[in-house]
């Protein structure tokens, strides 16, 4: 495990590894990535999976209540972005759309959440 010395938020890349790095309202960090992009790491956390029940609803309340500090102010639409593949035009979906978007991507195994704290 990295020690992190400083809260580093951005696109998570290496030989290994590929997904964003984003922090929860208490500040936790949490890797938002592909199933195929998922580090190999055997001492890593498993993903979160009751961000699937209640039709998403979980992961719906995680990507709403993000740190507004430690998070960037677009890191929904990078990770909408990152998640869909495509560099699609987000001026059409409103902060609720995103969120019900990724939400989506969550609850049909598109998308992980990984915590990246003990």
């Amino acid at each position: 495990m990295e020690i992190i010395t400083a809260f580093q938020t951005g696109i998570r890349n290496g030989i290994a590894n590929n997904g964003h790095t984003v922090y929860c309202r208490y500040g936790l960090p949490y890797l938002v990535c592909l199933p195929i992009n998922k580090p190999d790491d055997p001492l890593l956390n498993p993903a979160i999976d009751y961000f699937k029940a209640l039709d998403g609803y979980f992961a719906q309340q995680f990507f709403l209540h993000l740190h507004p500090t430690l998070n960037s102010a677009d890191v929904l639409s990078i990770i909408y972005q990152y998640a869909s593949q495509t560099p699609s035009v987000l001026a059409e979906l409103s902060h609720y759309e995103l969120m019900t978007e990724l939400a989506n991507f969550v609850k049909t195994n598109k998308l992980q959440v990984i915590p990246l704290y003990d």
